[in-house]
């Protein structure tokens, strides 16, 4: 639990430094700034969370607690963005800076489980992309691009498979997204966004603790 612990009192350290201009972190991220509630609004997932002064996180309309996870990535966006905006060019993770060092979790994480789930479910595949805003991509037998963060889409696949191949599945950022986040908190978005693809078809899997594992 440490970790995520520091990881998350960093990102609201480097907040508190930047939340003071309110109109420089809107500019960079994408964000909305309600100047009478003195909060940040930030699409993230399909969903608006809200995000005051001090770095409290609170997903719109929901008393729950937001996990560490989310709540970190959320704050490091919002320190970190760079502004740039989406180019059209997509990365695999293994592409990524230093990617390879993540590589095998990511499978291991992301995207063996998507395609465990969905890879003979590809209109539940397009039903859970739709209800995290995504957009039909034609590429694999089911794609879609997914407007993960305001500046940072990725893109999901999968591949049905056949008697031969077991079917497959790829996550894609686009290329802007290491000026966005580090491949670490890329490899969390990844692994997040699988979940919540999955928890569309499975419910149980709502509740998750850090790095996408269930508790």
């Amino acid at each position: 639990m440490g970790n995520q612990v520091n990881a998350f009192s960093e990102a609201v350290r480097n907040f508190a430094s930047l939340a003071s201009e309110p109109e420089a972190v809107v500019l960079r991220t994408g964000a909305s700034f309600d100047s009478q509630r003195k909060i940040f609004l930030l699409s993230y997932l399909g969903q608006i969370y809200e995000i005051d002064l001090a770095g409290n996180v609170q997903r719109q309309g929901s008393p729950g607690a937001v996990p560490y996870n989310d709540r970190t990535l959320i704050l490091q966006y919002l320190c970190s963005a760079s502004g740039l905006p989406p180019r059209g060019h997509w990365l695999s993770f293994l592409e990524l800076p230093d990617g390879a060092h993540h590589n095998a979790p990511f499978h291991t994480d992301a995207l063996n489980p998507l395609a465990e789930a969905f890879g003979t479910r590809l209109e539940d595949f397009h039903r859970a992309t739709r209800h995290l805003g995504g957009e039909p991509l034609n590429v694999g037998d089911a794609g879609a691009k997914i407007p993960a963060l305001p500046k940072l889409p990725l893109a999901v696949t999968i591949w049905a498979g056949d008697e031969e191949f077991p079917p497959r599945a790829n996550i894609l950022f686009d290329a802007v997204a290491p000026t966005h986040l580090t491949t670490a908190a890329l490899w969390v978005l990844g692994v997040e966004l699988t979940h919540r693809l999955i928890a569309f078809i499975q419910p149980a899997r709502q509740a998750v603790d850090w790095l996408g594992k269930s508790p």
